[in-house]
Formats: structure tokens, C-alpha cells, sequence
């Protein structure tokens, strides 16, 4: 429903591509800030986030409040901007409206890379290595890089081992227990997630067992028999009562197994089910299946295929993509057209054609 007449508008359109110049798919969200705007004169309420879908070609047509219309308060505010892509990570910012451009390209008012000037990058010899500068101050700590590949038991348990044997070799330089009977030692243990610092005294065959306890300990969460009541890791990630949660306060993923079933749950926009052809998230994304966020809608893309087990023969095939279908074994073929006249026969005998052809029957019929 459009907004009442006298209300001032401004009609943004834009076009979004990919550096090779294929169209990019999203949508684009804008809200008002404040979140409830007033206008008093209309008896208008004036609230919530207007939401602008690409097209196939990238582009977009949306048509606005004016941010400067004197029969709406307060004033004097924007419109939030959010980019939401399919396949790459978004942004927000501010954007104002005045009515007096009432229609605008939103290339030229959207914010961009804070490179200014021209440049030629020269290329000359090198120069003479110059003195060694003071050390810097340490930078902060990067990004955890990627988890590498697991090891076998097998080597979990030969490293257990090892490390076991040569604390005990260490600690007993006589080959035997019998010299540490009744004497007595100290272990500092030091938490290095809260800083928390313990001393431990005792006797040294006890603090033995103790340090021996604790590589057994490390052992079972390197082999990834170990369970931790919580963990929080960089990147808004969060394991919390058997929930897993990757967020970045906009949308997100969790993994629930609180309920009453297992869910996978997201949040803030479409969900969207991909495989990539690579070991590491490279080669060919395939994006197999949408969950809308604004409807309880979804799409499957590509050929769907229903088996009587997984791997096994396939019994009916619905190909969107190419868009054919076959059942119970038949190969899939378009869409089928019957001919011929129904007073002599033939429309019936066609019919009965095209549906064997699906493999919805099977024409054993005779002449």
C-alpha cells in the first residue's frame, strides 16, 4: 500500500554486479532511525525495514519516505542501509533523502573505499638496505588460523605414551620410586584463560600422578574424546548447554539440541544449503536449497532425485534445471503434449503415450 497522498517520496534504484559482471544476488534493507516515525497530519505510524530484492539482472526500484518531509517527526533523521548478498559479506551505513532530488542512483550516494587521488605505481632498482629500526611494540594477537587435519589414535596414544615416559624418566633420575618416599615437592599451575594461579604441594609420588593425570587429560581432547561443559571461541562463536552458535549480531547459524528435536536454526536472512566442489571451500559453490526468512517458503535448485535408499536406484526425478521429470524409473523428459482427436481414439491413445513416457503408467494396452 503506497504512503498517503502529500507525503514527500524519493524513488532509489541502483545495480549491483560482480567484478566478472554477474549479477550479484541479495537485497538491500532500509530503516528509519529512529525506529518509529510519526506523522501527525496523515495519522500515519511510520516503522520497520523496507526490503528491496535484486532482480535477475542485479538491479533494484525501491520508493521512500523523504527523510526531510516537514509533516513527519522528529526530524532531521536517516534511513540504515543494509546489504545482504547471497554469496559474499554486506554492510550498513546512513543514508539521507531529502525531497528535493526525488529520485536517486543509490552508486552515487552509497559510501565507498576512502582512496583519493591518482597514483602511478613506478618500479625502479633497489636502493641499499638501510639500518635496522627499534622493535616495535607487539601487535595484537591475529585470527586462530585453520584447525589442521586430525591425527590417529594410534599417534595420539604413541604421543601420550612418550610424554608419560619421559616425565617419569625425568622426574625419577635413581630408575626406581623408592628415593622420592617421603619427600616433598611443589607444582605452580597457571591458567592461561583467566590467569588463575595454583600451587601444589605434596609428595612427589602423588604430584607425579598428578602431572601424568594431566597429560592424560590433554591426550583425550587432542583425539576428540573429551567434552567441554562450554566453550567460547574468537568470531562470535559460542557453545553453551550443547548449542552451537555463530553469529555476527545481524544473522547467524545455531545448532540446537535442547529441544524437543535436533535443529538447525538461522537468523537475520535466508538460509542457504551449498556444497563447493574443493576440500577447502574453493572450486564451484552449488547452492542446493533456500529457506526464506520472510516467508515459510522454500526452493530447491538442480535435479532432485527420490531413492530407495541413499546411493541407491533412483525412483523418481524432478530436474528444475532442466526442467524434465520422470517417475518410477522412467528417464526424465519435458513436458508432454498430447495430439489427435478424441471422437476416433487417438487423443486416448496419445494420453496413454505421454503418461507411459513420464512413468506414471505403464501402457500395456493393445490396439
Amino acid at each position: 500500500m503506497a504512503l498517503p497522498i502529500g507525503l514527500s517520496t524519493v524513488t532509489v534504484s541502483g545495480s549491483f554486479k560482480a567484478p566478472d559482471g554477474t549479477a550479484r544476488k541479495g537485497k538491500l534493507l532500509f530503516a528509519p532511525e529512529p525506529a518509529i516515525l510519526t506523522s501527525a497530519t496523515h495519522g500515519t505510524l511510520i516503522l520497520g525495514a523496507t526490503v528491496a530484492t535484486l532482480d535477475a539482472d542485479g538491479a533494484f526500484s525501491v520508493t521512500l519516505l523523504a527523510t526531510d518531509d516537514a509533516d513527519v517527526s522528529p526530524t532531521g533523521w536517516t534511513y540504515r542501509v543494509t546489504e545482504r548478498w547471497h554469496d559474499a559479506p554486506g554492510r550498513a551505513y546512513p543514508l539521507s533523502l531529502p525531497a528535493a532530488a526525488p529520485t536517486v542512483d543509490l552508486a552515487d550516494v552509497a559510501p565507498t573505499a576512502p582512496a583519493e587521488g591518482e597514483y602511478i605505481v613506478v618500479t625502479g632498482p633497489a636502493g641499499p638496505t638501510g639500518a635496522t629500526g627499534a622493535t616495535g611494540p607487539q601487535g595484537p594477537a591475529g585470527p586462530a588460523g585453520p584447525q589442521g587435519e586430525p591425527g590417529s589414535e594410534a599417534e595420539a596414544q604413541a604421543y601420550t605414551d612418550t610424554a608419560i615416559t619421559t616425565h617419569a624418566a625425568a622426574a625419577d633420575p635413581h630408575g626406581d620410586r623408592a628415593w622420592a618416599d617421603g619427600k616433598f615437592a611443589t607444582i605452580v599451575v597457571v591458567n592461561t584463560l583467566t590467569g588463575t594461579v595454583t600451587t601444589l604441594s605434596g609428595d612427589v609420588n602423588q604430584l607425579d600422578t598428578f602431572v601424568q593425570d594431566c597429560l592424560t587429560r590433554v591426550a583425550a581432547i587432542e583425539q576428540g574424546i573429551a567434552f567441554l561443559a562450554g566453550l567460547n571461541v574468537a568470531g562470535n562463536a559460542q557453545i553453551a548447554n550443547g548449542n552451537l552458535t555463530v553469529t555476527d549480531f545481524e544473522k547467524g547459524y545455531r545448532f540446537r539440541v535442547d529441544g524437543s528435536a535436533l535443529d538447525l536454526e538461522a537468523t537475520g536472512t535466508d538460509l542457504i544449503v551449498s556444497n563447493w566442489s574443493g576440500s577447502g571451500f574453493n572450486g564451484t559453490q552449488r547452492p542446493y536449497l533456500r529457506l526464506s526468512a520472510d516467508a515459510q517458503n522454500v526452493q530447491i535448485a538442480g535435479k532432485v532425485e527420490y531413492v530407495d535408499n541413499l546411493y541407491g536406484a533412483t525412483r523418481h526425478t524432478l530436474n528444475g534445471a532442466a526442467n524434465t521429470a520422470g517417475f518410477f524409473g522412467a528417464t526424465p523428459v519435458s513436458q508432454q503434449t498430447v495430439t489427435g482427436s478424441r471422437s476416433d481414439g487417438s487423443a486416448l491413445a496419445s494420453l496413454l503415450t505421454a503418461l507411459d513416457a513420464l512413468g506414471l503408467i505403464d501402457d500395456q494396452t493393445t490396439a
